[in-house]
């Protein structure tokens, strides 16, 4: 004989209350459809959105690359290279580079594009437009690795070259910062020159004995011992 099973009150209350807010929900659902048709589109329009608009970044990233590579590559052969011929080049992939770096904006490619349109510039002796596109480059890029240091570097460069000792030496302080190791210590070298330039000697030589402190370098050691009874 099959065993009664008995239910308490309890026991009922629990599929009772689930049955119950069920159906509210769904009355409320039914009597306020179109408010929740809206939400759901807006949702939708949001997922829609985030979707499409990665899918256009890399298009657009994809495109840039394809636009500028060819004249990046370009432009670093001909950096590289001392054949007048190489430099003469250099002046149209400057033009080319300018108009696809416009057409581009914010991309990887551009930015990289950027620091050689820097280096071209540079090597002109433009030396206000080479510190502009550093710059810029700095600004737009979200890139990691060595290029941060790069980018940084440049711009010391530029500033140094222009005479702009003070501002050379923060540019050549946040290239340093961004780099580790020997690629550091140039640059900590070049804080260290331009703060002597720009009169702030007990400066440099403060900096010359941080970088003397850090280096194993006999080579280096020996430089900056030379660059530090000159600074004192």
């Amino acid at each position: 004989m099959a065993e009664k099973i008995k239910y308490t009150r309890k026991d009922l209350k629990g599929p009772d209350e689930f049955i119950s807010a069920f159906s509210r929900a769904v009355s409320w659902i039914q009597e306020n459809r179109a408010k929740v048709l809206a939400a759901a589109g807006g949702v939708l329009l949001v997922v829609v959105a985030v979707l499409g608009g990665r899918t256009y970044f890399r298009w657009e990233e994809n495109r840039a690359a394809r636009d500028l590579w060819p004249y990046v590559n370009q432009a670093r052969e001909s950096l590289l290279s001392s054949s007048a011929a190489d430099r003469e080049k250099l002046v149209q992939l400057e033009r080319f580079l300018g108009e696809q770096v416009a057409k581009h904006p914010g991309t990887v490619a551009a930015v990289y594009a950027r620091y050689y349109l820097g280096g071209i510039a540079f090597v002109r002796g433009d030396y206000d437009l080479s510190a502009t596109q550093y710059r810029s480059a700095i600004k737009e890029s979200k890139l990691e690795g060595v290029m941060p240091y790069l980018l940084r570097k440049g711009l010391a460069q530029a500033l140094d070259a222009k005479g702009e000792y003070a501002a050379a030496s923060e540019a050549y302080r946040d290239a340093a910062a961004a780099a580790g190791g020997e690629l550091r210590v140039q640059a900590e070298i070049g804080q260290a020159r331009t703060l002597a330039l720009a009169g702030r000697k007990p400066e440099a030589a403060a900096m010359y004995r941080q970088i003397l402190g850090e280096t194993a370098d006999p080579r280096v050691k020996e430089l900056i011992e030379i660059k530090l009874a000159q600074a004192e």
